[in-house]
């Protein structure tokens, strides 16, 4: 008897010393509730997950257009559209602006103008042309997409316009301003756009 009271008493020992082992084990590396949930959530989900937006492929200008992306969203198919629509032209003056403050160093500027006036004209010259292309573009791609938890539609668009004309357009606006007045021909000035415009377009992607 007292043989087997002495292996019982080494037994429950034992099973003493596996749990406290397995207690400090889980003290040196603890994890979080919150942890635990997001790996039981995840679990088999990929970290991370490409996202491809319709109509972004062959979204960058070339030499001979200039194109300008939009994203539309309504639960009317037709608003959708035409949000998208609006945004590709609003997006056409931002990146017109954009390039044409970032020539800055090929354009005389009046000794007396700050960098707020500068901006601020090759802003409004921009409208300005964005306005006069309104109905001179095309359509190089038009999708839509379903949200099928409210019913909305997403829609997509790319528009291009012929670049010779809209940057000799705003080439013909800058030198018929005398702060903004570009200093040297048309074709030294399409040059260093489309420099500018590959940098505009990686920036803004």
């Amino acid at each position: 008897m007292r043989k087997i009271s002495i292996y019982a008493a080494m037994a429950v020992l034992a099973a003493v010393v596996a749990t406290g082992c397995g207690s400090s084990k889980q003290v040196t590396s603890p994890t979080s509730v919150t942890d635990s949930k997001a790996m039981k959530k995840n679990l088999g989900a990929a970290a991370e997950v490409e996202v491809t937006f319709p109509c972004s492929e062959g979204g960058d200008s070339d030499l001979e257009h200039l194109r300008c992306g939009g994203i539309g969203k309504s639960k009317d198919r037709k608003m959708a559209k035409d949000r998208a629509y609006q945004d590709a032209l609003a997006q056409l003056s931002s990146k017109l602006a954009g390039v044409a403050s970032a020539a800055r160093d090929g354009v005389a500027v009046s000794s007396n103008a700050d960098g707020e006036d500068f901006h601020d004209k090759v802003v409004t010259k921009a409208k300005e042309i964005s306005q006069a292309n309104i109905a001179g573009y095309r359509t190089a791609c038009e999708k839509f997409t379903v949200n099928q938890q409210d019913n909305s539609y997403n829609c997509y668009v790319t528009i291009e316009f012929g670049k010779q004309k809209v940057v000799k357009q705003m080439y013909e606006k800058l030198s018929a301003d005398k702060l903004l007045k570009a200093d040297y021909d048309f074709d030294r000035y399409m040059k260093e756009f489309d420099e500018d415009l590959k940098e505009y377009e990686q920036k803004h992607k």
